[in-house]
């Protein structure tokens, strides 16, 4: 059984200045790269809207940890809109493949630049931000591995010359990444995008834009899962966008997953069919004043519904496309109908997802239109997680696509309840133990309470779906033990989560015919 690697991406220091002429290195200007290297992949991040590039000749993402087999050579961040006042068609870019160009400047808009203080900052060597200088950045880690830095389109000279200017937007971007089992292959790219123009922006689109580089070959093929249902061990799911690209020569594929979009919010509307038109999906008001309490919170994540992005209609991805070597979008009209939907001969072609030879392939893809007002925010959620697939075995990604279910769900359950898995993982086995494991019929489940509190205690599937509550209610301070018949369950890997108000503690429980 022949078996390939796949390396999906639903994001020492090196500085890089680039302009529309040259890409230079340089150790005073301010323009930073680290690289999360915390799990199993190991991913560059830079303070310029680039991401997964190494260096203008090297590739920037590798996989399994300390292989140097890369995945991806650059990818990085677009923007698009028409302006209000102009009417003018606007595009900054993060990364362009040829020339590895970007129009970001590290800091907030109009910081001086150089600025010591617009780096990235990582946990925990590097870390908080400085609050005073950054108000919007997190002081708190969710992760093993955050990291944090902005940036901005506001400095005119570092738009490459032609039909291009500055938008007005500032970036703030967050990576997350956990040493979790079931998650030490996944890392997550938050991008919040905020308009500084002192004007409304409309028709606005986000996009990516990923140059694979699958074990260093140009022979790679790119396409798209969209909107796609799976059954895995008697267990359905959806996979509703996820962009990607392999090389069936040396084993390994790259893509990437909008775990969140902006809204799709039509006055009116229902389009989530969860009874509530859409005007009313983030009104508090509404939900207090029309819904039960229990329909407040209806995937039990700690987040109230209507501040919950999970719960709500998105955009999701509205373009893919593909393109070779030398043949990328040119110019801001060219690179915003792309983003927009439409082909390099102007039709609209939203979803290239044909596969077609190998080749050094490169995709676009985004997510839009939508209005972003003065002083507003957007955000986008990029998943980036590793599977394997077998060659032999078409569709070959139905084995992946557990661990894109497991990125979903991880962001959709606010990375679990937003507790901090770097702390726990300290005392995990303290806390939570299974005897024996593997287990046939039957299996011995002990854990520990420090103090009075109320503990729950669940087994869920390796799909992330909840199988059994096995406790939930209060206890006192002490040891428990409870027995637990498996003969009603099949064979496979689930994954037991003891919950307090402050803890939680995970264990693999793998069960044998």
């Amino acid at each position: 059984m022949e078996y390939k690697k796949f390396l999906l991406i639903t994001l020492c220091t090196l500085f890089l200045h680039t302009d529309a002429r040259s890409m230079q290195f340089h150790s005073d200007c301010g323009f930073d790269k680290k690289m999360h290297n915390i799990n199993q992949v190991e991913m560059w991040v830079s303070n310029y809207g680039q991401f997964a590039n190494g260096t203008p000749s090297d590739p920037g993402l590798f996989w399994p940890k300390g292989t140097g087999w890369s995945y991806v050579f650059g990818a990085g961040l677009w923007f698009g809109t028409i302006d209000s006042l102009t009417n003018d068609t606007l595009v900054t870019i993060g990364y362009i493949c040829t020339g590895s160009a970007s129009e970001y400047t590290p800091g907030l808009s109009g910081m001086h630049h150089p600025n010591a203080n617009a780096r990235i900052y990582i946990y925990p060597n590097l870390w908080p931000p400085p609050q005073t200088i950054f108000p919007m950045a997190p002081q708190i880690p969710v992760s093993n591995q955050d990291s944090w830095c902005c940036f901005s389109d506001s400095n005119p000279n570092q738009h490459m010359p032609g039909d291009t200017r500055p938008i007005g937007i500032e970036v703030y971007q967050t990576v997350y990444c956990w040493i979790l089992p079931w998650i030490d292959d996944i890392i997550f790219l938050i991008y919040d995008i905020k308009n500084v123009s002192h004007h409304n922006l409309k028709d606005c689109y986000i996009g990516i834009e990923v140059d694979p580089d699958v074990i260093g070959e140009w022979n790679d093929y790119a396409t798209a899962i969209l909107r796609r249902t799976y059954s895995i061990n008697g267990e359905s799911f959806i996979v509703d966008n996820l962009a990607y690209a392999w090389d069936d020569d040396t084993g390994g594929s790259v893509g990437f997953d909008f775990l969140q979009t902006p809204f799709d919010l039509v006055p009116g509307q229902d389009k989530d069919n969860d009874g509530i038109l859409d005007q009313y999906e983030r009104d508090s008001v509404y939900y207090v004043s029309n819904l039960p309490q229990y329909k407040w919170d209806v995937d039990n994540d700690g987040v109230p519904d209507w501040r919950d992005a999970s719960e709500n209609p998105q955009l999701g991805l509205t373009s893919f496309h593909q393109f070779r070597r030398w043949h990328e979008p040119i110019g801001d009209t060219s690179r915003y109908k792309r983003m927009a939907g439409y082909d390099s001969n102007g039709v609209y072609n939203p979803y290239d997802t044909i596969i077609r030879y190998p080749d050094d392939v490169r995709f676009l893809m985004a997510s839009g239109p939508f209005k972003l007002p003065e002083d507003s925010i957007v955000r986008i959620v990029l998943g980036i997680v590793l599977g394997e697939f077998e060659m032999n075995n078409p569709p070959h990604e139905t084995l992946f696509v557990i661990n894109d279910r497991w990125a979903q769900l991880y962001y959709d359950m606010n990375w679990f309840l937003d507790i901090k898995e770097h702390k726990i993982q300290k005392i995990k086995n303290q806390f939570l133990n299974v005897m024996p494991n593997p287990a046939a019929n039957f299996v011995k489940i002990s854990y520990q309470v420090t103090e009075p509190t109320n503990v729950s205690l669940k087994l869920y599937s390796i799909l992330g779906q909840m199988i059994k509550i096995i406790y939930n209610g209060h206890r006192t301070k002490g040891d428990y033990q409870i027995d637990i018949n498996l003969k009603d369950l099949s064979a496979g890997t689930y994954f037991l989560v003891l919950e307090t108000p402050t803890s939680r503690s995970i264990e693999k429980l793998i069960i044998m015919q």
